[in-house]
């Protein structure tokens, strides 16, 4: 005798296998690491960053904005760019790879750094600064302004070889981040940095 199927029965998955499938499309999201931006090396830190992750994060931005940012040969035209009481003065002599001239000039303050998500220790930060300079980017972090609209940007300049090409008219452009943490005052009022020897 020959037993019939009916047409009701259907194949059915196990509920732990549904919810396993489930469970494992979840974490399939996207996943890639995104910019962030810090004011402080203790707001960093706080943000769960490697202490030395963010050290160096910091000097490195310290060191790209000296040679990167914005220059300006009065302060009423910085001013007029990134606010009243927002920039400051750079003395002739104090800026690696200086190409223009012997005067001082005026940039603005350092709003803070942004550096990649992904950096968990500093054998990380180190190897990224490397792919970084590898692909023509100065350092593993990049410095921050705030303009006089209070939108946060940054200057874009590549290093070519050893030598630094600084473009005549650097352009600055508006950071679209992912942040983990805003703030409005920034580093402080002044920024200094000097080249052992």
């Amino acid at each position: 005798m020959r037993r019939r199927m009916s047409g009701h029965r259907r194949p059915f998955l196990a509920l732990g296998t549904i919810a396993a499938s489930t469970l494992a499309l979840s974490g399939c999201g996207d996943q890639t690491p995104s910019e962030v931006m810090f004011t402080s090396v203790d707001q960093c830190v706080a943000a769960g960053m490697d202490r030395q992750v963010c050290q160096a994060g910091y000097q490195d931005a310290m060191r790209a904005h000296l040679a990167v940012a914005p220059r300006f040969n009065g302060m009423a035209a910085c001013e007029a760019e990134y606010g009243t009481g927002q920039c400051t003065e750079q003395p002739a002599g104090t800026v690696p790879n200086n190409s223009g001239g012997g005067g001082s000039f005026f940039v603005p303050f350092l709003a803070g750094y942004m550096m990649s998500s992904a950096l968990n220790n500093i054998g990380d930060y180190y190897d990224y600064r490397r792919r970084q300079e590898q692909s023509g980017s100065y350092y593993g972090s990049t410095p921050i302004y705030r303009n006089r609209s209070g939108q946060t940007v940054t200057t874009t300049v590549r290093s070519g070889g050893d030598s630094v090409t600084v473009p005549s008219r650097q352009s600055v452009k508006p950071v679209n981040v992912n942040t983990r943490t805003v703030a409005r005052q920034g580093f402080g009022g002044r920024s200094s940095f000097s080249f052992g020897g």
